[in-house]
């Protein structure tokens, strides 16, 4: 395996652990702030519902509650938005069927605690299979009702996607880019050198000490190119001194 492709592979390998680093970083910080945009998305929702509702349930208006949620059942992100009533019994809803069985728990609504001034109650449940950030927010303090928004957190990964995608496709861009560069660097400063070194030390060591050592690139390979063809010169020298005392010595 040559020089070239072993740098090739080097550098192959480091931008691979680069940019599964990068991917990683940039990964977990769009699902924590699309998580937090998403969730006070959730609270905006379930906060413009409650002032609407109130007087609405309070009139038993079933057709004005639905009227209502038809403004939030085309978000992707919601998977249903409830108002419930204040002896917990879904007055209106955003699902085309009937509510599944999950949200329709009194149980659910004991267990809220909105106390120290919070104002929404927020954990995750599982609905249908699918995880759900759920947010409520009682309706004149738990009075008259609560507003229940579902977000799906398969909706993150989903926005999430694309532009990671689309960071890797540029890492690997970038990375065929540098190792085309780099080899095309090694090719003119590193290898034909190298190999311009190997061939005058050949003729060296076959005697022919007439052709000249030249590396023209500024680096350490162009020093040892200088240095040998100082020892080029001095063993030619050399040579010819010896010869000069042999044909003196003859005669």
């Amino acid at each position: 395996m040559n020089l070239r492709v072993k740098i090739a592979i080097y550098i192959l390998i480091g931008a691979i652990l680069f940019s599964g680093l990068v991917i990683f970083v940039a990964s977990f910080y769009l699902n924590r702030t699309l998580t937090d945009s998403l969730i006070m998305q959730g609270r905006i929702i379930a906060g413009s519902i409650s002032e609407l509702a109130a007087e609405r349930l309070i009139e038993e208006d079933a057709v004005g509650l639905r009227k209502i949620l038809e403004n939030y059942r085309n978000y992707l992100s919601n998977e249903y938005v409830l108002i419930v009533d204040a002896d917990y019994n879904v007055a209106a809803h955003t699902y085309t069927g009937d509510v599944p069985a999950e949200l329709v728990d009194p149980s659910l609504y004991e267990s809220l605690d909105f106390s120290e001034g919070q104002q929404f109650a927020q954990h995750e449940i599982t609905v249908a299979g699918r995880d759900i950030y759920d947010i409520t927010l009682p309706i004149k303090e738990g009075l008259l009702g609560y507003v229940r928004v579902g977000l799906r957190k398969a909706y993150v990964a989903d926005q999430v996607r694309t532009p990671l995608l689309y960071i890797g496709l540029i890492i690997a861009i970038g990375t065929l880019a540098a190792i085309a560069v780099a080899l095309m660097i090694i090719t003119v400063q590193v290898t034909r050198p190298v190999l311009h070194l190997v061939d005058a030390a050949k003729e060296i060591s076959m005697g022919n000490f007439d052709a000249p050592v030249e590396v023209k690139v500024k680096n350490e390979l162009q020093m040892l190119g200088e240095a040998i063809d100082r020892m080029r010169e001095s063993l030619k020298t050399s040579l010819e001194r010896l010869k000069t005392r042999s044909t003196i010595g003859r005669f």
